[in-house]
């Protein structure tokens, strides 16, 4: 990485207020470029060294290597939402003209941090487009998803429901969501007493040999952590006493959020969430759901407490 890679991410983590994940930027910054002029001058600010120095203090090295920091990696090149003071403050729904127009010039994550980790868009995609995947949806082959296959092979959240995993017109618009992360996208179809408990989505996976959606960035075998979560509802005129809803379970009071046809949400992982069992006699629920993941671990146990916008079942539970 070159230094303005360090001095960025330096400037991002002290403006949202994570100040020891700033400091690790710095300092592996002076460990790679030890002449680059801008992070002598901040080490200097910070005390990592004294005037003169040629290099970072030794007893701060150690201290770099002796825990591990994960962090968030600062997206380059589009403004991002830096402090917590900023998050939350923005409408958690918006329609789907305003939020492709803001998507010009912000990042998914920025939208979803300036409205506490969570958003809700309406039409999403032109109508004709939904409609022909909500009628792809209806016409192909589904394999059963249950809790009940996977024991004896690591957790996974009680869940019951069908699962479709072959391409879909709407992916690769979905994808361009956040083109510089690795995406999986796949559809779900519910039925009567289909459900998914309650989880924060926090995984990490090695992409395999044979997924279609490896890049030069992210090839087959790279480690990547799930970072944004998209489901995009496909059922028309679905009721609330079908059940089925996504339960947002991130703060003290549960919100409820129905099914809307051609309507998306986002939100950051982890974030604390669960779908509704579905009521007896209800008509089978489609949407489409997946994730954008980096190679970026999760951050620590301390620094989610400055993380507003981030819950997980642990925290959830004290």
């Amino acid at each position: 990485m070159d230094a303005r890679f360090y001095v960025d991410n330096y400037a991002t983590f002290q403006e949202m207020g994570l100040d020891e994940s700033a400091l690790q930027f710095l300092t592996e910054g002076l460990l790679a470029h030890p002449k680059d002029a801008e992070l002598r001058r901040l080490a200097q600010l910070r005390n990592v060294l004294e005037p003169g120095e040629s290099g970072a203090k030794d007893a701060d090295i150690a201290g770099l290597f002796a825990t591990t920091i994960q962090t968030f990696a600062a997206v380059k090149n589009r403004e991002v939402a830096r402090t917590p003071a900023q998050a939350g403050k923005a409408d958690p729904e918006m329609a789907g003209e305003d939020f492709w127009r803001e998507l010009g010039t912000k990042d998914l994550r920025t939208l979803l941090l300036e409205r506490g980790g969570l958003l809700r868009v309406s039409n999403f995609f032109p109508q004709e487009q939904a409609d022909r995947c909500l009628a792809t949806l209806q016409s192909v082959s589904w394999t059963e998803s249950s809790s009940g296959l996977y024991e004896g092979h690591g957790d996974s959240a009680k869940h019951w429901f069908y699962r479709y995993d072959g391409e879909l017109e709407v992916a690769a618009r979905l994808r361009s969501l956040c083109p510089e992360l690795f995406s999986s996208f796949q559809a779900a179809r519910y039925d009567a007493g289909g459900n998914l408990a309650a989880h924060d989505d926090s995984n990490y996976f090695a992409i395999a040999r044979t997924d279609r959606n490896t890049t030069a960035r992210y090839p087959a075998g790279a480690v990547v952590f799930r970072k944004i979560a998209l489901i995009y509802y496909l059922t028309k005129d679905w009721r609330e006493d079908y059940g089925g809803a996504l339960l947002d379970l991130h703060s003290s009071e549960a919100k409820c959020l129905v099914p809307r046809f051609n309507s998306a949400v986002a939100f950051l992982v982890p974030r604390v969430h669960q779908v509704q069992d579905l009521a007896k006699g209800c008509p089978p629920r489609f949407s489409v759901f997946g994730w954008f993941s980096d190679d970026k671990g999760y951050p620590t146990k301390a620094e989610l407490g400055q993380m507003p916008w981030l819950s997980t079942c642990e925290s959830r539970e004290r």
